[in-house]
């Protein structure tokens, strides 16, 4: 089978069936991955995490999961569970709803800490973002972004305005301080793309409505569920910040009950 270009293994597993995560993982952030959650999961566990595609910017939600779809179709493998972290949670549902038609049964479905995006939560992940560039930003500077950013939300015309005015405002911010320490502006440059990028996926996860997938749904959620949680089928509580659950070890255990107990086939 040719490398799935839509999805990178995490884990191969020693079943045929697959396990699909959805998330927006970039190297460096605070909040865990799948990558944290993974090591600790039964070892019979085979995992793909998604792929960002290169051109996700304007990039609709039906064609990021097509793109996963088609892979997984292809790879002729039956999928036990379909994982979502935060707003990947959206995706997940459809995800595994598209899966359904492709086997006999339907794979279970978990979302972990599930959240439709807003512009408070695309602040909150802009504000987290200025804190990691602490070391070179001082701090006045990281709090006058912060004001910028929140002052915009008002004159933003849509979601994804808001994001890239939050883009700019990043570039400018770090841009000065990066040009005063002297530092490779292509990386900053990067930076900025990731984000853009980020902004694009959250925004397309908004275009999909997920009550009726997360009605099938285990959330799994850290010690302050969010107001989705409540959507769920069942709603798991593990008293572990949002920014660690899938760091927590009782977290993989969770899981490790959730999905190997469960036979889609």
């Amino acid at each position: 089978m040719t490398k799935p270009n839509g999805w990178k293994v995490l884990a191969p597993g020693r079943e045929a069936e697959l396990v699909l995560a959805v998330d927006f993982a970039t190297t460096g952030r605070s909040d865990s991955s799948f990558s944290d959650l993974v090591p600790h999961l039964a070892p019979e566990f085979t995992v793909w995490e998604t792929r960002q595609p290169t051109a996700a910017a304007g990039m609709p939600a039906k064609d990021h999961l097509t793109l996963w779809v088609d892979e997984v179709a292809a790879a002729g493998r039956p999928v036990r569970a379909v994982l979502g972290y935060c707003a990947g949670g959206l995706f997940a549902g459809e995800l595994a709803t598209r899966i359904s038609a492709l086997q006999a049964g339907a794979p279970r479905l978990v979302v972990f800490d599930p959240e439709v995006p807003s512009p408070s939560s695309l602040h909150r992940d802009f504000a987290a973002m200025m804190e990691q560039f602490a070391s070179v930003l001082s701090p006045e500077e990281v709090a006058a972004a912060q004001r910028e950013g929140a002052a915009a939300r008002a004159e933003a015309a849509d979601f994804a305005a808001y994001g890239e005015e939050l883009g700019r405002i990043f570039g400018e911010r770090a841009g000065a301080a990066f040009a005063r320490e002297e530092l490779d502006t292509e990386l900053l440059d990067e930076f900025v793309a990731v984000f853009r990028s980020f902004v694009s996926y959250l925004n397309a996860a908004r275009q999909i409505d997920p009550v009726a997938a997360w009605r099938t749904a285990i959330a799994v959620s850290s010690r302050e569920p969010t107001e989705w949680a409540a959507s769920a089928e069942r709603s798991v509580t593990v008293p572990v910040d949002h920014a660690d659950i899938l760091r927590s070890r009782r977290v993989a255990e969770t899981v490790n009950e959730i999905i190997g107990a469960y036979a889609p086939l």
